[in-house]
């Protein structure tokens, strides 16, 4: 059981961009809880947590959603490497004041090949991680804002499976600078039972982001930049731009430090009548295949 585990937990990495090889590596499960949730995320270095196109930016920053205005159901598929899909269903009501999210997460690793130690085929097996969360964030003075996320996740192998429950704490602060904002968050604090008599470690993390934006006429442009800190793995920085032309079309682009050789990403957005169609493309040359994820979301 350990050599599955350890086998989902090594794809699981890989979906997730991290790539130097660390003395903690593989010993963290839940991994698919820091898995880019959508192609606004995806297309910026993986995080995005300032846009406000990203309807679930508060998966990564609980606190920043609430700055904005609106009322959004949103869904995304994103797959790669062999039958790995990852599908997302994401509600999200903000008010300027305060946010409530919801949020349905689903990974799928496919039909994975069962052998015994001595190698024999004994059929096939389809590993899959599921996770619920909640959000519920609220603006504390004019230029704080303060959020938690409570997350509910489920991780399958084979026979063993395992529960585990976590939280995300996160802070959002206006500075002096117009449309400029810094963030930070805890991630994935909580326990989890074990699985086949095995502990399973939480993959926590605490992540800084920082955010400027400039206005051009009807054209506005965002930059953003942070680090992430995985308990697995060196800190990850990464840097990303969101171009919006006439509020309708949104061109992204990031590239991730610490990760993989292809650390670029890159993606496009279109809204019209409510609707918005996204698109998020991670290139790899490693032979893990090019992720591509696609989400459509529908603001009230």
């Amino acid at each position: 059981m350990k050599r599955h585990f350890i086998l989902i937990t090594m794809i699981a990495l890989s979906l997730a961009l991290s790539a130097e090889i660390h003395s903690e590596a593989g010993k963290y499960g839940f991994k698919f809880l820091n898995i880019p949730l959508n192609p606004v995320s995806s297309a910026l270095a993986g995080r995005g947590v300032h846009s406000e196109a990203n309807i679930g930016s508060w998966i990564l920053q609980p606190s920043a959603a609430a700055m904005y205005s609106h009322q959004a159901v949103a869904i995304s598929h994103s797959s790669w490497l062999g039958d790995t899909a990852y599908t997302s269903v994401v509600y999200s009501n903000a008010s300027r004041n305060s946010h409530i999210g919801l949020a349905l997460r689903n990974l799928s690793y496919g039909e994975i090949d069962k052998r015994d130690e001595t190698g024999l085929y004994l059929g096939t097996y389809s590993p899959t991680d599921i996770g619920v969360s909640g959000n519920y964030a609220r603006r504390l003075s004019p230029s704080i804002y303060v959020g938690a996320n409570l997350n509910v996740a489920y991780q399958k192998l084979d026979t063993a499976s395992a529960l585990a429950l976590t939280a995300d704490l996160g802070i959002t602060t206006l500075t002096l600078l117009k449309d400029s904002r810094v963030s930070f968050s805890a991630r994935n604090l909580g326990f989890s039972n074990k699985m086949d008599e095995e502990n399973v470690k939480l993959p926590h993390s605490f992540d800084l982001d920082v955010y400027k934006g400039f206005q051009f006429n009807e054209q506005h442009l965002g930059l953003e930049s942070g680090v992430v800190f995985p308990p697995d793995a060196d800190p990850q920085a990464h840097i990303a731009s969101e171009l919006t032309l006439l509020e309708r079309l949104h061109l992204r682009a990031g590239y991730k430090f610490n990760t993989d050789v292809s650390g670029i990403t890159a993606g496009l957005g279109f809204a019209i009548s409510g609707f918005n169609l996204d698109y998020g493309f991670t290139p790899h040359d490693d032979g893990l295949g090019d992720a591509h994820s696609f989400g459509l979301s529908y603001s009230f």
